[in-house]
């Protein structure tokens, strides 16, 4: 069904419609591109039409939490107006009061989201997807091409470490290409399968029909056969194989089915289109930084986001922005452990959270709303380790000696240390391919290298091993002879 809100807003002015609740603007059934900074300020405005706002109240709703200069206000008004189309003599929405603020002075109607919104999806369409979050940051561009890419491959994987955003971003994806099939997106959770053998079960569950172990793929194959609709495969990684053949399945049975998973590796199998989900970017560290600086790079706003929304006295201070991009980088721009630091800065204050980074797994914990795989890093990063077979995690352990960046041979010589390895050139590949190592191409060279997050969990699973005295000697050996 179609995503609703309790008490639905919308504002209609000119051939304009905003909905808050869905961050939509529409121009005559066109969707708007708008940042999220000019959003709030225009739900700011129509708001309250008439009424001038000051630059105070507009800089707290804009940037909650944050001390900003005022050319930030008048940056993104000016990105506001352009966006509305005003030009010198045209009809103005937003005038300017000299010394006070601003005012939006168009007509404003407001009224149900059914009447005055285009809708996402064609009416009658159905859909389980859960409610899309409300400002998501920093993930535009990457839903915009996995849209695209699902309108060429009918199998599109989103791939990337546990806590990278995948689900957040798959709902997303799902929400904007829904209007494309006319039998709905739906989503299927798979995280609380550990069996098999429910995984066709799963699916039909999630689209209403019966789920008996017998009938249930002829009876899912079935359904589907006909239909024109979106499979959104959720959390995969720890069924890849069933979930691999049972979605070949689908594509082979049902022309007009598209599948986009969530994994933290590829399926590999034919037709599979594969994105690998990038971190978020966050600012280098550099002491002349400024917090307003800040808002232009997604880790740090959703940091500044999320800390302000725990605790609306929260700010950052000029001084403290050099600290904020120092958390963000050393926890590799990855959402989830993003949003635990944030959960804790009330708590601690910026400083004192940088130096508990140490022990981050201790100190950083979710809400009680999220799954138990995302309460703490640890967690999360368990759901990975625990999915390797022995010689994988053995590897994973002894890379994490490498403080930085390495190489393949480097890597072999440590991983082959006091035991015969089937392939440490293979097991390596699995380690990139489930997204516990990066592969980065620098100068036409292939280096490697773990997450800070993922290594400081190896080094602590390294230490607790009988093997951490001799592996941290054989590349102490390793250094000496390659000078």
């Amino acid at each position: 069904m179609t995503l609703q809100f309790a008490q639905p807003r919308s504002f209609a002015f000119g051939p304009f419609v905003l909905n808050p609740e869905q961050q939509m603007l529409i121009e005559d059934e066109t969707p708007v591109a708008l940042g999220g900074r000019a959003f709030d300020l225009l739900t700011a405005l129509v708001e309250q039409p008439g009424v001038v706002l000051s630059k105070n109240e507009l800089l707290a709703r804009g940037w909650p939490g944050l001390a900003v200069e005022e050319a930030n206000l008048k940056v993104n008004i000016a990105a506001l107006r352009r966006a509305l189309g005003e030009k010198a003599g045209s009809l103005q929405y937003i005038a300017t009061v000299i010394g006070r603020g601003y005012r939006f002075v168009a007509p404003v109607r407001t009224s149900q989201p059914e009447a005055a919104l285009p809708q996402s999806r064609p009416t009658g369409a159905q859909s389980n997807l859960p409610p899309a979050l409300a400002g998501i940051v920093g993930r535009t561009g990457d839903i915009a091409q996995i849209q695209k890419g699902l309108e060429t491959d009918r199998l599109v994987s989103i791939v990337g470490a546990g806590g990278m955003g995948k689900t957040t971003v798959a709902v997303a994806v799902a929400e904007g290409f829904a209007g494309c099939v006319s039998d709905g997106a739906w989503f299927v959770d798979l995280s609380s399968v550990d069996d098999v053998a429910q995984v066709h079960g799963a699916i039909a569950k999630a689209l209403g029909l019966p789920s008996q172990e017998q009938t249930g793929r002829a009876e899912l194959l079935e359904h589907l056969r006909e239909r024109k609709l979106l499979l959104v495969l959720d959390n995969c990684e720890h069924l890849i194989e069933a979930v691999a053949i049972c979605a070949e399945q689908i594509l082979a049975e049902a022309s007009q089915v598209r599948i986009l998973a969530t994994s933290r590796e590829p399926l590999r199998i034919k037709g599979e289109g594969v994105y690998r989900l990038p971190p978020l970017d966050a600012p280098p560290i550099e002491s002349s930084l400024q917090a307003g600086a800040l808002l232009a790079f997604p880790a740090t706003q959703l940091f500044i986001e999320r800390a302000a929304a725990r605790n609306r006295g929260f700010q950052i201070q000029d001084e403290d922005a050099p600290i904020v991009a120092e958390i963000c980088q050393r926890l590799d721009g990855l959402a989830l452990a993003i949003e635990l630091a944030a959960n804790s800065a009330s708590a601690f204050g910026v400083r004192e959270l940088l130096g508990l980074l140490d022990g981050r797994f201790k100190h950083l914990g979710g809400l009680r709303s999220w799954p138990d795989r995302h309460q703490t890093m640890t967690a999360a990063i368990d759901w990975s380790y625990n999915l390797l077979t022995e010689e994988e995690r053995l590897v994973l352990r002894r890379l994490s000696v490498f403080p930085a960046g390495f190489t393949l041979r480097s890597a072999c010589e440590i991983a082959e240390t006091g035991c015969e390895l089937t392939s440490p050139i293979e097991t390596l590949a699995s380690l990139v391919d489930k997204s516990l190592v990066t592969a980065e191409l620098v100068g036409g060279a292939v280096t490697y290298r773990l997450l800070d997050t993922t290594r400081a969990y190896a080094m602590r699973k390294l230490a607790e091993s009988d093997e951490a005295q001799w592996v941290r000697q054989r590349h102490d050996d390793h250094l000496q002879a390659n000078g």
